[in-house]
């Protein structure tokens, strides 16, 4: 919007009431001879008119009305019909203190369109060249060195406030300027740091106001950034403030990021030389910054769309101490981790895990087939497992070890044929027994015709003696898939 004062300067108008209130913000420029306009307005308007419909004893009402219609300002065109403004229509204004300008007979109304339109344009240029700065200054200090904190720092002098980054579930912060807020803004900080889906909030004081974005980091949840500045400029500083959030969310160290390499190298020595001394349980300790030296394994598989590897699993566990065995990643967490929270960070970011029970640097071996029995149990129930937890359905009634060597058993006539043979075999069994004998469904999955299923079915009994009419064998063989396939 543009201040009445601009019309007044760029075009010399005359002011002839309400010179008080020269600094009332225009935001269109209407022109109407009605004797009634009101309800054609939206407000904010400086409304021009050259009296044609006019008649000066009706001035009262008129000007109450476009008063009361949320006018900013009249603007009155002497001549031809008028030679000099109605004296009424300035006592009018000048009583319901409404600003009122004559426009002389050689200024038209198009040219104070083109005040507001010029203007609106070259405000909205300046913001686009301030956007367009900031962005390239943030992306220049986020290539530098120090990049978190520096882009911070310059994200605060850009809104000349000050700026926080919050990694909730390491209790990190780091801030550029001098952060001002209570407790109010640390919950909302909370509640966007704890959203499982981009979240924003804002708030206003006395002061200062406070915008809270969520960062994607390099866990599924617990990162947001707050700025806070005693004036934001509207959607430039939005703009700015979400660029850098997206900066901030590439920036954001990874938790193993927080250790030095020599620390974690002290552990790995301590380990290999004296495999569950008490050294090892002090330089672990050390590592996560906890004083107990007792220590879950987790097995964990991606299953359901999570990222497979060390580094993935690393940040979501927030642990150094992270192998692969196959398929399967094992890692180490010390007891304080929040069972809880561990379970669902990992279900979020689309993993299955067995997790076991607290077990000293000694004993962890045995922490490694307890995990290990878990987390067969937690890919045959399809969610994670922890020691202790009651597991519900087929899967609580199943000794999963036994399970599995009974299927290695089972299947190993198939496994002893050709092999791209036994493959075929397999994953036909595996489609028809899930389609329930039906053989056209079971064709259309497997892109062969019907009476290929049907002779490899015929194969599957032969080598395994039995018979698929069975439903008794049909469970049985179905049980021994899912232990082979998923376990």
């Amino acid at each position: 919007m543009v201040p009445l004062n601009m019309f007044v300067a760029r075009l010399g108008l005359r002011v002839l009431a309400g010179a008080d209130r020269l600094d009332v913000p225009i935001r269109w420029v209407h022109v109407s001879e009605l004797p009634d306009p009101s309800r054609f307005l939206q407000g904010g308007e400086l409304l021009l008119l050259a009296g044609t419909s006019l008649r000066p004893d009706a001035c009262a009402g008129y000007v109450a009305r476009v008063k009361a219609a949320g006018v900013a300002a009249l603007g009155f065109g002497v001549t031809p019909v008028f030679d000099q403004v109605p004296p009424e229509l300035v006592a009018a204004c000048q009583a319901n203190d409404l600003p009122l300008l004559e426009v002389a007979p050689a200024v038209t109304f198009e040219s104070c369109a083109e005040v507001l339109y010029g203007e609106l344009l070259s405000a909205e240029l300046s913001e686009i060249r301030r956007l367009t700065e900031a962005q390239r200054a943030l992306i220049r200090t986020a290539a530098g060195p120090s990049p978190l904190v520096r882009t911070l720092e310059l994200l605060a002098a850009h809104v000349g406030g000050w700026a926080l980054l919050a990694d909730q579930v390491r209790g990190r912060e780091w801030t550029g300027g001098r952060p001002r807020f209570g407790d109010d803004v640390r919950a909302a900080l909370g509640r966007v740091c704890a959203s499982t889906s981009p979240a924003s909030a804002t708030m206003s004081s006395a002061d200062q106001r406070v915008m809270i974005q969520s960062v994607a980091g390099p866990l599924p949840t617990g990162y947001a950034l707050a700025v806070g500045a005693p004036v934001m400029a509207g959607i430039t500083d939005h703009a700015v403030i979400t660029t850098a959030a997206s900066l901030l969310g590439l920036l954001l160290p990874d938790p193993v990021d927080h250790w030095p390499a020599h620390r974690i190298g002290r552990v790995a020595l301590a380990q290999a030389l004296a495999p569950g001394s008490s050294r090892w349980d002090r330089h672990a300790a050390e590592v996560f910054g906890v004083e107990d030296t007792r220590w879950r394994i987790v097995r964990a598989r991606a299953t359901g769309g999570g990222r497979a590897g060390l580094g993935e699993l690393a940040s979501l566990l927030g642990s150094p101490f992270v192998d692969r065995d196959g398929e399967v990643y094992v890692a180490l967490v010390p007891e304080s981790e929040p069972l809880a929270k561990l379970t669902d960070d990992l279900s979020r970011a689309g993993w299955t895990a067995g997790i076991s029970s607290a077990y000293p640097a000694g004993r962890l071996g045995e922490a490694h087939d307890e995990a290990a029995r878990l987390l067969r149990t937690a890919l045959f129930q399809g969610s994670s497992v922890v020691s202790g937890a009651e597991v519900d359905g087929l899967a609580a009634a199943l000794d999963m070890s036994r399970l599995r060597d009974y299927a290695d058993r089972r299947f190993r006539p198939l496994r002893e044929r050709r092999q791209q043979d036994a493959g075929d075999l397999l994953a036909t069994l595996r489609v028809w027994l899930r389609h329930n004998g039906h053989w056209d469904r079971a064709a259309e999955e497997l892109g062969v015709h019907r009476n290929t299923v049907r002779h490899r079915v015929g194969q599957i009994e032969t080598a395994l003696g039995c018979r698929l009419a069975d439903a008794d064998t049909r469970m049985e063989l179905y049980l021994a898939l899912r232990a082979i396939e998923e376990l």
